[in-house]
Formats: C-alpha cells, sequence, structure tokens
C-alpha cells in the first residue's frame, strides 16, 4: 500500500478503512458504483480502488437511504472532479459534507499504515505467519484473542514484549491481511501424550 494519493487498496483493505462489510464493497464494485483498476502486469486479477473509490465507499452508508443506485452514482463521478468542501449536485439541491467522511478516512489510513509499519513476515519466523516486529508472536493470534473478548491487560501480561498500541492494531491488520487457506497446524497436535494421570476426585460434600 502506497501513501501518495495514486494509491491503490485491495476490496479486503477497502472494507477495514471504510467500515463497511466486504459484501457491501463487492456489491458496490459490482453494480460499478465506484470505479476499479486492475494492477498492470499482476499475476491475479484482483479489483483495486483508489482514495477518490475509498471516499465514495465511506459515503455509502450515508447514501444507501433514499438514494437510488443511478444518483449514488453521479455523486460519485462528482467526486472525482471536486476537492471541494460541500459537494453539490442536481443543480444545488443535493448538498453533500465531505469534511467528516475525509477526516475519518484519514484516520483509519493511518491506522493501517501504522499497523503495516508494526509486523513483519519472514520465511524463517513461524512458516512466514506475520509476527510483531522483533517478536515471534503472531498478530492474527492476538487478534483473535480480542474477539473472543480477551481483555488487553491480560494479553499484555501474556506478552510483555507488546504495547497496547500493538493490542490495539492487532485487529486492523488482521481483518485487512486475512491469512490464506486452513490455519497452522502445531507440531504437538498428532503427537499422543508423554503421560497419562489417572487421580480420583474429591468426595463432594453436599
Amino acid at each position: 500500500m502506497r501513501t501518495s494519493n495514486d494509491a491503490l487498496f485491495t476490496p479486503t483493505e477497502a472494507a477495514v478503512l471504510t467500515r463497511l462489510s466486504l459484501k457491501a464493497v463487492n456489491n458496490a464494485i459490482d453494480k460499478n458504483l465506484v470505479p476499479t483498476t486492475v494492477r498492470p502486469r499482476a499475476s491475479d486479477s484482483t479489483r483495486l480502488l483508489n482514495r477518490q473509490a475509498l471516499l465514495a465507499l465511506a459515503l455509502e452508508q450515508r447514501l444507501t437511504s433514499g438514494f437510488f443506485p443511478e444518483l449514488r452514482r453521479r455523486v460519485f463521478e462528482a467526486l472525482a472532479a471536486s476537492s471541494r468542501k460541500v459537494l453539490s449536485i442536481e443543480e444545488g439541491l443535493v448538498k453533500i459534507d465531505l469534511r467528516e467522511p475525509r477526516r475519518a478516512l484519514a484516520a483509519s489510513l493511518r491506522a493501517l499504515r501504522r499497523a503495516r509499519s508494526l509486523v513483519v513476515s519472514d520465511p524463517d519466523i513461524l512458516s512466514g505467519d506475520p509476527v510483531f516486529r522483533g517478536t515471534r508472536i503472531p498478530v492474527h493470534s492476538i487478534a483473535t484473542w480480542l474477539d473472543q473478548a480477551s481483555p488487553a491487560a491480560e494479553i499484555l501480561q501474556a506478552y510483555p514484549r507488546l504495547t497496547p498500541e500493538m493490542i490495539q492494531l492487532a485487529p486492523v491488520y488482521a481483518q485487512a491481511y486475512p491469512l490464506r487457506g486452513r490455519p497452522r497446524k502445531q507440531p504437538w497436535q498428532d503427537n499422543p501424550p508423554l503421560r497419562r494421570i489417572r487421580a480420583p476426585l474429591p468426595e463432594l460434600k453436599v
């Protein structure tokens, strides 16, 4: 992901940046409500979105109610030709304040850039699974813990090398860059237990 205005974003990144579901982003793309491009000489045909398309998606929730697709398409087309704080279409009958969506999008972009800077992927570390820089702690594992309502304080206690910022940004990275395929098998999964212990249960007093 580049930081300039000509940066391109995948639908998954766009969903995180605009706080839309991935399904909503793909629906907007399929209906040609937002422009997309394919990265030149890419090995796949992933549809990519520029920053103007992200702003259009950021407006999607605000325009869904009462804005039929053709009018929404005209709004998004006008975005590409305007840098004003307030967008006016339909001869001034429709006015949209762009300041708050632009601020929210800028904050999301900063968070994603920061999350990326905290993470590395090295084939020699956990088979290339993304880990926090300077550690062997998988980012997606921390995001899963948070998703299961594990308190951040407990995670910090278990992994003292993490910082509150790393924990806060783990879900941002994990959602923007989900792991492909099945979860990696742990080396102990197929091994038999080292020993079995039988112990009597204490007598219960009623």
